[in-house]
């Protein structure tokens, strides 16, 4: 029988089958969609059959502007390529890929390193590939790949030089430039040390401060200012490796609340005069800290960023890079609160001027100011903050930069004039925008997203004129085949009468007429936000609708000292973590306990980090509003955390010990009546397991009992498929079986 006979067999034996048969099938597959389509699993969320969201990675511009570059791996062969996107015909192109750039050795082709990691000369003729040990620069023209070092020795963060023809890295812990076309290599300094840091940093500053490099060319490329980092006297916290049959300690430098800080000094050194380093006058107090440096575009003076222990006063030095003597030009102070870093200082090349961010107004804004310091103008003001400086169009005399203006929980573009005026929302739609913006200015890259729509990267002019879509990235595998529900945005009176923002997921196959579990997802910390309208990264937010298909309420809310509402919203915690954040949990529980919907006896919170810190908080302070909480690696005391951190928010130990006391986990411990799991990483150097395990003892002294999972030789991240299936699996079954 042929398969179309065959089909009209099986089609005319179905007609003969009852009415009531038929009528059932249709009503599974035609009535209700969300029969035929799948739930989600653990493995879907974080293993190996996960769920990829398309992105364009390894974006740069190239030097030459004609387009951008970005990475791609082939699909048939698996080699990682660098492809070309032109702007002027829209074509794409093959640069390079991993295949071409391979090692020949021993009669066959090893492939020594991929792509990941690509640097564009200034020129646009190479692109500096760094090795894990040595350096590569593949010449475009030729396809010529040509070893620059060969040793067993790193070299760490290469830059080129401004004329492309010498490039900058850290070697044996400290600073040498190597000229490309004579091979030379020349060590500028000498006095670096394993903990006597050149050029980089020690765990505290890279984490809290968000600085990486920490050697930066002078424009016209004849000086290398540098950070000097001494961390000698920084107490060693062992890391602990329990997996060798000899446990192996891994000590790392971090200094908690009342600890001395690493001592920073800033140095300056001539390329042609190796040694000679110039120190910059950064003041007689020492226990300060140095966030930033920026050059002046005149490449001889430097621009210093000095801020106190207590993190509410930042000053803006200028320094004579040849003698090393500095001035305060600028002084930002507060009181009963802090000041975050940002990275907006930039100087006018065509005015003796700078753009500055403060929260001086009570929002985040900027603001124009001479060389001396003085108040030029304000060019935005409102009740919204600029969260991003994008660029500087100085030719034109505009200014792009992200803010909230549209509403708290978007990222929107923006354009205002120097004179202030002119002000222009050039991104459209509700959802989140990330730019990267042409060093010309001429066009930028748009990064979308929002709650239900993965990033779309897509190519606009500086007017705001769409180009071209780089990357639609619908995932319609995803939104087509699996039971997904768009979560609502909403608005919860606190006890005190403040609006509190607030997003939920219900179930796909919701029914008001039935009453559902609520897990609540809480972090909570000091300028932090997670109700946002964008995709978050990593796909995050997929286990939570992996719960909701499993019939629960996903909630969560921004508590008092998050981010977006101004700085006297931020600072109602300052001195005082852990109160608001219960407190406006709290709230949160009252108002879904008015809806009809929900089984106010059966509520679970959790949280990861700050988030853990909370769920612990919420479950011993307030634990009959709680039935079951998971706190993965949690802060239990304040304490035990980095100084940067911890001081920003609650002062010194020695300004503020009734603070520290109330805001220890440990002082709770009595309170907890429901299930808690607690969960972290061995190897954690960020939140150490320290906590979990003063915690620990804390609840079996006072006759709580808990569970606990500690993943061995994991950091706080807890990374690797398997060991997020296995977390993410757990805590799924934590809550089916306790909520």
């Amino acid at each position: 029988m042929s398969k179309k006979q065959d089909f009209y067999f099986n089609m005319n034996h179905l007609k003969r089958l009852s009415s009531l048969f038929v009528g059932l099938i249709l009503f599974l597959f035609t009535s209700d969609p969300l029969a035929a389509q799948k739930h989600l699993t653990v493995e879907q969320v974080y293993g190996k059959e996960k769920f990829e969201s398309a992105s364009l990675d390894g974006v740069q511009w190239r030097p030459d502007g004609k387009g951008v570059t970005y990475l791609r791996t082939d699909e048939e062969t698996g080699n990682l390529e660098i492809w070309n996107y032109d702007i002027d015909s829209g074509q794409r192109s093959l640069v390079v890929s991993s295949e071409e750039v391979s090692v020949l050795g021993e009669q066959r082709r090893e492939k020594r390193f991929t792509l990941d990691n690509y640097i564009w000369s200034p020129t646009g003729a190479d692109i500096l590939f760094p090795d894990k040990q040595d350096l590569y620069l593949y010449h475009l023209s030729s396809g010529v790949l040509k070893r620059l070092t060969e040793d067993e020795e790193e070299e760490r963060d290469p830059q080129f030089s401004p004329d492309g023809t010498s490039l900058a890295f850290l070697k044996r812990d400290n600073l040498h430039v190597l000229n490309i076309e004579t091979g030379t290599m020349t060590q500028l300094t000498n006095q670096g040390t394993a903990h006597l840091l050149v050029g980089r940093f020690d765990w505290v500053y890279e984490e809290e401060f968000d600085i990486r490099t920490g050697f930066f060319w002078s424009p016209g490329g004849k000086y290398i200012a540098y950070f000097q980092v001494d961390e000698r006297h920084i107490p060693e916290f062992p890391v602990v490796d329990f997996i060798p049959v000899h446990n192996e300690m891994h000590p790392v430098r971090y200094p908690k609340p009342g600890d001395r800080n690493a001592t920073v000094d800033i140095g300056v050194v001539p390329i042609e005069r190796p040694f000679a380093t110039v120190w910059m006058d950064l003041g007689p107090e020492r226990d300060v800290y140095i966030p930033r440096i920026h050059w002046h575009p005149d490449g001889e003076r430097l621009a210093i960023q000095r801020l106190n222990r207590k993190q509410n006063k930042l000053e803006l030095l200028l320094a004579d890079v040849r003698t090393g003597q500095s001035r305060i030009i600028l002084t930002d102070e507060v009181q009963d609160g802090w000041i975050e870093m940002n990275d907006v200082l930039t100087f006018l090349e065509h005015e003796k001027a700078f753009l500055w961010l403060s929260q001086q107004d009570g929002y985040t804004h900027l603001s124009l100011y001479d060389l001396e310091g003085g108040f030029v103008r304000q060019l935005t003001s409102g009740p919204w903050d600029v969260t991003e400086l994008v660029a500087l169009a100085e030719e034109r005399g505009r200014v792009y930069f992200l803010a909230t203006e549209k509403s708290i929980i978007e990222r929107h573009l923006y354009v205002v004039r120097l004179d202030g005026a002119g002000l222009e929302r050039l991104t459209t739609g509700d959802g989140s925008h990330e730019i990267n913006m042409k060093p010309d200015n001429a066009y930028y890259l748009d990064t979308y997203s929002s709650i239900s729509s993965p990033p779309r990267v897509s190519l606009y002019t500086h007017t705001g004129s769409l180009k071209e879509i780089l990357e639609p990235n619908e995932m319609k595998v995803l939104f087509e085949e699996f039971a997904l529900s768009p979560p609502e945005f909403l608005s919860v009176l606190s006890d005190d009468g403040v609006q509190l923002n607030a997003f939920m997921i219900k179930p796909p196959d919701f029914d008001p007429s039935k009453r559902y579990p609520v897990l609540i997802y809480t972090y909570g910390g000091p300028a932090s936000q997670i109700v946002v309208n964008e995709w978050k990264k990593g796909m995050g937010r997929l286990w939570h609708e992996l719960m909701a298909q499993k019939g629960y309420i996903v909630f969560g809310l921004d508590n008092r000292g998050t981010f977006g509402r101004g700085t006297e919203w931020m600072w109602t915690v300052y001195k005082n973590l852990g109160e608001y954040e219960v407190r406006d949990n709290v709230s949160g529980i009252k108002y879904l306990q008015t809806l009809p919907y929900v089984d106010q006896d059966r509520i679970g919170m959790w949280g990861w980090s700050y988030g853990g810190y909370t769920t612990c908080m919420c479950m011993l302070k307030e634990p009959d509003y709680f039935k079951v909480g998971v706190a993965v690696a949690p802060v239990t005391d304040w304490k035990n955390y980095d100084t940067i951190y911890t001081e920003r928010y609650m002062s010194t130990l020695e300004d503020n010990p009734e603070g520290y006391e109330r805001s220890s986990v440990m002082q709770y411990a009595d309170g907890l009546k429901g299930k808690l799991l607690l969960a972290h990483g061995s190897s954690d150097d960020n939140v150490h397991l320290a906590n979990t395990m003063q915690l620990a003892v804390a609840l079996q002294n006072a006759g709580k009992h808990f569970d606990l999972m500690i993943y061995p030789g994991k950091a706080h991240s807890i990374l690797g498929e398997e060991a997020r299936v296995h977390l993410f699996e757990m805590i799924t079954e934590y809550f089916l079986e306790n909520l």
